[in-house]
Formats: C-alpha cells, structure tokens, sequence
C-alpha cells in the first residue's frame, strides 16, 4: 500500500437537491496493490513506483476545484467518485503480476470511503 496527498475543492450536491458552498479538503489517497506471486526481486510492487503513479493521477485534481475537472463535470464529486477516478486511472498501470486491489479517500479525519469494484 501506498498512499499520497492532494488538496482541491468541491461542493456537493446534497440528498435534498440543495448544494454545500465550494469548500477544500486535504485528500488522502491510499491504494493497495495485491500479487498472488512476487516478481523477481521478491516483490509484489516497488512502493515508490506505486507512490509516483497514484502523485501522477491526482497532480490533475490538485489545487483545483474538482467540477472543473472533465470526470466530474456531470457526477457529483463525493468522495467516492474520487476513490472510482484514482481507481479507473491506477488499475491499467500496475505492473503484472499485481492487480489493484482497492483505493481508500480520506475527505476530512474520520471520512474515509474505499472503492473496489464488484
């Protein structure tokens, strides 16, 4: 596992139909990575390399308001939309034989979602 952080902003649209103010957050993202056999080096993935994939996916989202963001221009930008978009992004990049196994987003201490498709 190997995690990273991003600040950006966002305003949800609520239950209600009614919408937060545009607030910041500090993002934590953690992503596991599981191998059902290590490489050559006795590895299942190098953590730095993991680091450096999940800080190239979220540099898009940092410092920015998340609906300007093309991935959420038309969904609601919760945190689990954001675990899904470090998800959809990381997956295709893991070196075999790994696969991804779950990426987890912190909004703010004590919200934390996890994301893992079905």
């Amino acid at each position: 596992m190997a995690e990273t952080e991003f600040r950006a902003s966002h305003g949800l649209v609520l239950a209600d139909g009614g919408r937060e103010d545009l607030h910041s957050h500090l993002w934590r993202v953690r992503a596991a990575v599981q191998c059902p056999v290590l490489n050559q080096v006795q590895m299942g993935i190098d953590f730095h390399v993991l680091q450096a994939l999940l800080q190239e996916i979220t540099a898009a989202l940092d410092n920015k308001p998340l609906a300007e963001h093309k991935a959420f221009a038309s969904v609601n930008p919760t945190a689990e939309m954001v675990a899904k978009f470090v998800f959809d992004r990381l997956a295709p990049k893991i070196p075999s034989p790994g696969n991804l196994a779950w990426v987890e987003i912190t909004e703010a201490p004590g919200c934390t979602v996890r994301y893992r498709p079905q």
